[in-house]
């Protein structure tokens, strides 16, 4: 019954999680000075710390670990690429351009890390048939 409620916790953080990207990816190509409110921000550092914790405790839980379940560790690895490219596209990136195509790869990347966690399989474009 536990499990029910963290990987609850988890789609609902997963969810969020893209829902603040998307939002603030949308004001930094509007250049709005909201992509680094404070809010925004703790709210954002909130979630994905909850999101780590709930994927750490389902980790546990079901006995999957990363570097043992291929597809845990597929999802962890494209996870720090997603990061690095949402960091990126939100704050890093020298010029507007390169912030829009890193934005776009991290959005490919959340992508594809949903695929994987539904198919538990890293190859997920083969299991739907792509």
């Amino acid at each position: 019954m536990v499990y029910y409620w963290v990987k609850n916790l988890h789609l609902t953080t997963v969810t969020l999680n893209i829902c603040i990207f998307m939002l603030r990816f949308y004001w930094m190509t509007q250049r709005s000075g909201w992509v680094h409110k404070k809010p925004i921000r703790y709210f954002s550092v909130t979630n994905d710390t909850l999101l780590l914790i709930a994927g750490i405790t389902m980790a546990i839980m079901s006995q999957q670990y990363p570097f043992v379940a291929p597809w845990l560790t597929t999802k962890l690895v494209v996870l720090l690429i997603y990061i690095i490219f949402g960091t990126i596209a939100l704050k890093r990136g020298p010029n507007m351009r390169i912030r829009v195509i890193s934005g776009v790869i991290a959005l490919c990347c959340f992508f594809y890390i949903v695929s994987v966690a539904f198919s538990r399989t890293p190859y997920s474009w083969a299991y739907f048939g792509f």
